[in-house]
């Protein structure tokens, strides 16, 4: 009875005192990331979604005044990072955006060169590491339960932030995103919420 007893505060001490922080500032690491985008900012409160032929796909909402890198011209969108995270945002969002628009479609320098081959070097990357089907979804940011974490890392990028508990009944993470938080179980994804909706 006594083992039993000293057991218990045992596990509620392992399963709940491993919360850690994780501080990051998002920015890319690579060289060339300096020849990859147009600096912009934001006129107004932009959405940011990870499909442009889905209005209910917002990722986030970037504030007034916010740099933004532009990596590409979409249609009426400009495939932009913020925070780490890409995503395509409302082209009239963008201040200066007619001069923008014009940069990509000026003939190609070695500059522009990488700069427009930027997502197709990531695409051919992601379809390399993960096969055709799975790398286009993570291409195209999408995230479905049963992912890994290198995977969702590579979808979303990098968390503000992320909760860590360990114990008798495995690992939980939760990885906190500006607008949502991830669960996973044992590196696995398992559910995700709204942030201030639960």
């Amino acid at each position: 009875m006594k083992k039993i007893i000293f057991l218990i505060p045992l596990f509620f001490l392992t399963t709940f005192s491993f919360s850690r922080e994780f501080a990051s500032n998002n920015m890319p690491h690579s060289q060339n990331d300096t020849l990859s985008y147009i600096p912009g900012i934001v006129n107004e409160t932009a959405r940011l979604f990870s499909d442009m032929d889905n209005s209910s796909s917002v990722i986030l909402y970037i504030p007034a005044d916010s740099a933004i890198r532009i990596l590409s011209s979409v249609n009426d969108y400009f495939l932009v990072r913020y925070q780490g995270i890409e995503g395509y945002v409302f082209q009239r969002k963008i201040r200066n955006n007619q001069s923008i628009r014009d940069q990509f479609n000026q003939p190609a320098v070695s500059a522009e060169v990488i700069r427009n081959n930027l997502n197709t070097k990531r695409y051919q990357e992601l379809v390399s590491k993960y096969g055709r089907e799975t790398g286009e979804k993570i291409y195209h940011h999408k995230i479905w339960k049963g992912m890994r974490q290198t995977m969702v890392m590579d979808s979303w990028g990098r968390p503000q932030k992320i909760n860590h508990w360990s114990g008798i009944g495995g690992t939980k993470d939760e990885w906190i995103y500006p607008r949502y938080i991830l669960v996973f179980w044992d590196s696995r994804l398992t559910s995700w919420y709204e942030r201030g909706k639960r």
